[in-house]
């Protein structure tokens, strides 16, 4: 048909090209929009990862500092039990002397009224320390069980609850996602390495060899006495000690003393302590091994030893390097005291704890801590969950997700780390992890090569 201006009017032609380009338009729009979805998803699903492999982490970080307050504990509670033991028996030393000098002085007119007065005041003070001390004894034995039990307690609860928490925390950042034991064996086996790999309870096991950690804790607990426990020796100044060279003589008072922990053959360690005072007269003299000064005679003049328990007899500890030197400085008395030993209170000897494991020492750091979060690919809201015409024109099939699901994998780690800005060691040394100071931390860390292709191959065997 021709119009009156002679042109043939086209009808439709237009109509086909825009459908073509309104359809390849909405493709673009839709595969835009999985990729957004895709990126936002995938993004939410790795932090969820991050923050259970972290909540995994922080878990085993409270319970390695708490074990180190713990331990902590522990020790200064063996020292108290150390300070008790040590003031019975200088009370027993200081009763025992105000008694022998009243025996010698007291039929001197007022002098004897005066030191009758300071053995009845001793006397009264003793009455009241020897139970207290008893008491005190016994209750820092059962402080050191409660520890003990402590310590248990939270190892089992903190492991238990690691998987659980984390499982949790990942319900809680995305409902949809999801922390499985199928696509998680590493995180199964990270966990038992955590808690009874990397550390263990320590015991006085005399049988394994390899378990030298339960006398480094022992060797702590001495090195950490306060001065009044390590030792009490010391010369009494004059009148007490004094030289006269024109009849080469000398006289000399010393005290010795101090507390040890005493480790029994095949039973629970025990604390002692000794306390003595001698006066001893020596002459100066020469013979065949040189000149020096000889004693005559030691006269004891005061002794008192205490035990916690009655696993070690005091009679048969011969060291002279025991209680201050006692029985190389004052040996009579040393040998009076031992004759009367008292024992106070309840003992049960040094406690198992918990501390690294032989193979983790000089490590600062645990193994990773491996997590895998997954979600299934109808959740991640692509167009995939769309009934489309087909799927030659499904818009999510280039986003086809392994095993159909969307998955990440995050990894953490327990470190040891010593401020040293305020907390900065006296010698300048280099401190390794351990389970005596609380400076641990949590930290989010690189996979290895080995951990994602375990997580590969398991997604794709599920």
């Amino acid at each position: 048909m021709e119009s009156n201006t002679g042109f043939l009017k086209q009808k439709g032609q237009s109509l086909v090209l825009s459908l073509i380009l309104m359809s390849f338009a909405a493709m673009t729009v839709l595969y835009s929009y999985n990729t957004a979805q895709l990126n936002i998803k995938s993004t939410k699903l790795q932090h969820t990862a991050d923050n259970a492999a972290y909540s995994i982490a922080t878990i085993a970080v409270r319970d390695f500092n708490f074990k180190a307050y713990t331990n902590r504990a522990s020790v200064a509670n063996q020292v108290a039990v150390a300070q008790m033991v040590g003031l019975s028996s200088w009370f027993n030393m200081a009763e025992r002397f105000s008694e022998n000098a009243c025996d010698v002085l007291c039929w001197v007119p007022y002098l004897g009224q005066v030191i009758g007065a300071i053995r009845s005041s001793v006397g009264y003070a003793n009455q009241v320390v020897q139970p207290f001390t008893e008491i005190m004894i016994t209750a820092e034995n059962t402080i050191l069980g409660i520890l003990r039990f402590s310590q248990n307690a939270i190892h089992f609860a903190s492991a238990s609850a690691s998987f659980i928490t984390a499982t949790k925390i990942v319900h809680a950042n995305d409902e949809k996602a999801e922390l499985s034991f199928a696509q998680n064996p590493q995180l199964i086996e990270n966990i038992h390495n955590v808690w009874f790999t990397f550390q263990k309870e320590h015991n006085r096991n005399l049988q394994n060899r390899s378990n030298t950690q339960f006398i480094d804790f022992k060797t702590v607990i001495l090195k950490s006495r306060d001065p009044f426990s390590t030792t009490r020796r010391y010369k009494l100044n004059f009148p007490w000690t004094f030289t006269f060279w024109p009849m080469k003589r000398r006289w000399k008072t010393e005290k010795a003393g101090g507390s040890e922990l005493i480790s029994n053959q095949n039973e629970a360690e025990s604390w002692t302590s000794m306390d003595t005072l001698s006066f001893d007269l020596s002459k100066w003299s020469c013979g065949w091994s040189g000149c020096g000064w000889r004693g005559y005679k030691e006269t004891p003049l005061g002794w008192g030893a205490t035990r916690s328990d009655d696993r070690a007899d005091i009679t048969r500890l011969g060291s002279q390097s025991l209680w201050g030197q006692s029985r190389a400085v004052n040996k009579t008395a040393s040998k009076y005291a031992a004759n009367n030993q008292q024992t106070s209170g309840v003992y049960s000897g040094v406690q198992p704890f918990y501390g690294l494991s032989n193979s983790a020492v000089k490590k600062n750091h645990t193994d990773n801590i491996v997590v895998v979060v997954s979600k299934e690919q109808k959740d991640a809201r692509t167009t995939s969950s769309v009934d489309l015409a087909g799927k030659n024109i499904d818009p999510a099939t280039a986003e086809k997700m392994l095993g159909d699901r969307l998955n990440s994998i995050s990894a953490s780690q327990a470190y040891y780390s010593r401020p040293t800005d305020l907390w900065s060691r006296a010698d300048g040394k280099h401190e390794y992890g351990n389970l005596y100071n609380p400076f641990w931390q949590a930290r989010l860390t690189d996979t290895t090569n080995l951990e994602r292709t375990m997580a590969l191959a398991l997604t794709r065997l599920l």
